[in-house]
C-alpha cells in the first residue's frame, strides 16, 4: 500500500486502514504478505477468481443517507457478492479511496471501520490499496477469491429447469425510494438498501447441490434475468406473484400506489442469487435455504428472451 504523501495525512489514513485488517485466525486464506508493504503476496490459489467494483458518492451512495461505516460495509458486500455467485471463497480485497479536498479524515476512518467489519464478517483479508485526491468521494475495489470447484455461469440455463432466487425481491429498491422521499415508516426496506449481504451461505448450498447457472441480482430481476436468458440462448418465463413479496414491501406499495409486481421485478441492489435447477434439486435446496423462491421456468428460445414480465418492470439503473 503506497502513495505520495499528500496534505491531509495520507500516511496516517493508510495506517488507519491497515489497522482494520481482520485477525488472521478469522480468514479463509490469509495473505502471506498483506497490507503495509509495497505489494501483497497471496498464497498459491488453485482456481483464482477476480472481480472489481466501484462506489461513487451521488451515484451509489449519499452521506446524508448513510454513515461512512455503512458505506464501507456495503462496498465490501457488493464487491464480494460476485465471488459468492462464482462459488469462490474471498481471499483478499484491495481498496483505492478517492477523497475530495476538505473531506474530514473522520469520514475516511469511518469508511475503513465499515470495510474492516465487513472483511471480518466474510473472512476476507485486506491486501492493500491507496488513497488519493479526487473530485468526489469514491471507492474502487478489487477482490480475489478461490473457486471451490467448477465455476457456475449465467450461460448454463437449460430448458426444463426452474428459475429461482435466494430471497425476497424489491426490498432494496423500496428502501431507496424511502430514502429519496424521507419516508421513515419502513425500516426493513431501508435496511435492505443499506446493508445487503453477500450470499456465501446460499452459494455453498447451491454448489453442493450441483447448480451450474448462477448470477447475483444487482440490476433487478428484469435486468438480470434478461442477461441470463440471452447468455444461455433460452426463454425465461417469469411468474412473479404478490405472495412472494415481504409484508413491508406490500405495505409500502399500498401506501404510495406503486404496482407491486412491477416493483418487485424491477428491484436492484438486492445481491440475492438468481439460479436455475431441476425440481428435485430445488426440493433439496429448500431444506437448507427455506427462503428460496421459484420465480419462473426455463424453456427453449421462442423468439423472446423473457415472458411474463410485469408490464411496467424495467432494469434497475444507478442514478
Amino acid at each position: 500500500m503506497t502513495g505520495e504523501k499528500k496534505e491531509g495525512g495520507e500516511f496516517s489514513l493508510i495506517e488507519t486502514l491497515v489497522a482494520r485488517r481482520p485477525k488472521r485466525e478469522t480468514l479463509f486464506r490469509p495473505c502471506c504478505v498483506a497490507a503495509g508493504d509495497d505489494a501483497a503476496l497471496l498464497a498459491t490459489l488453485d482456481r483464482p477468481v477476480i472481480t472489481t467494483d466501484t462506489q461513487r458518492e451521488g451515484v451509489h451512495f449519499r452521506l446524508d443517507w448513510q454513515t461512512p461505516w455503512e458505506v464501507g460495509e456495503k462496498a465490501v458486500a457488493v464487491t464480494l457478492s460476485d465471488l459468492a455467485a462464482s462459488f469462490a471463497r474471498p481471499v483478499a480485497l484491495f481498496v483505492n479511496l478517492g477523497m475530495p479536498v476538505g473531506l474530514s479524515d473522520s469520514v475516511a476512518e469511518g469508511l475503513y471501520d465499515g470495510l474492516g467489519a465487513a472483511l471480518e464478517k466474510y473472512g476476507c483479508d485486506l491486501g492493500g490499496g491507496n488513497t488519493s485526491r479526487s473530485a468526489e468521494l469514491s471507492l474502487d475495489l478489487f477482490a480475489v477469491g478461490e473457486g471451490q470447484g467448477p465455476m457456475p455461469r449465467r450461460s448454463d440455463a437449460r430448458a426444463g429447469e426452474l428459475l429461482c432466487v435466494t430471497g425476497t425481491l424489491g426490498m432494496a429498491r423500496g428502501g431507496l425510494r424511502c430514502l429519496e422521499s424521507g419516508e421513515t415508516r419502513f425500516p426493513e426496506l431501508i435496511h435492505a438498501f443499506k446493508a445487503p449481504r453477500s450470499r456465501f451461505d446460499a452459494a455453498e448450498v447451491l454448489r453442493q447441490a450441483g447448480v451450474r447457472c448462477v448470477m447475483d441480482i444487482s440490476d433487478g430481476l428484469a435486468g438480470d434475468a434478461l442477461h441470463m436468458a440471452k447468455a444461455s440462448g433460452v426463454t425465461l418465463a417469469l411468474n412473479v406473484t404478490s405472495a412472494m413479496a415481504s409484508r413491508a414491501l406490500r405495505a409500502w406499495c399500498d401506501s404510495c400506489g406503486e404496482d407491486l409486481l412491477s416493483f418487485m421485478a424491477s428491484g436492484g441492489e438486492e445481491y440475492e442469487l438468481l439460479f436455475t435447477c431441476d425440481p428435485d434439486t430445488l426440493a433439496a435446496i429448500e431444506i437448507k435455504c427455506p427462503d428460496v423462491i421459484c420465480v419462473g421456468r426455463v424453456s427453449a428460445f421462442s423468439g423472446a428472451s423473457l415472458q411474463g414480465l410485469p408490464q411496467e418492470a424495467v432494469s434497475f439503473e444507478h442514478r
